[in-house]
């Protein structure tokens, strides 16, 4: 073989000091809670997320995405949006287009 490919050449920590800090973006979303996913989906699309101090809906704490007030049930890995006096179940691309639908309705003057 050639001088190059030979693994034993490395040192020890050297070998096996990648692989413990490499993910790939499977697993790092994997590894996220769901709560943490949909605040990395509000961060990347420019949105806030917060908690709203004091607010539960259905036994879960409630959030603001946005405009719109969402509850997280981790359990059951559900994202439920306030539409319509009713708590449903949405994704995140649902929830983004309400938050805008929403913002595009309060930022118009009469």
């Amino acid at each position: 073989p050639e001088a190059g490919t030979r693994s034993h050449a490395r040192g020890v920590s050297g070998a096996s000091e990648p692989a413990a800090h490499e993910m790939d973006d499977d697993e790092l979303h994997a590894s996220m809670s769901l709560r943490e996913a949909v605040e990395a989906f509000a961060v990347s699309r420019d949105v806030r997320f917060a908690p709203k101090p004091g607010r539960e809906a259905e036994g879960l704490r409630v959030w603001s995405f946005g405009t719109v007030s969402v509850t997280i049930d981790a359990p059951k890995q559900i994202v439920r949006a306030h539409v319509d006096g009713r708590w449903a179940p949405v994704s995140l691309e649902q929830l983004l287009e309400m938050h805008k639908k929403k913002e595009r309705a309060n930022s118009k003057t009469f």
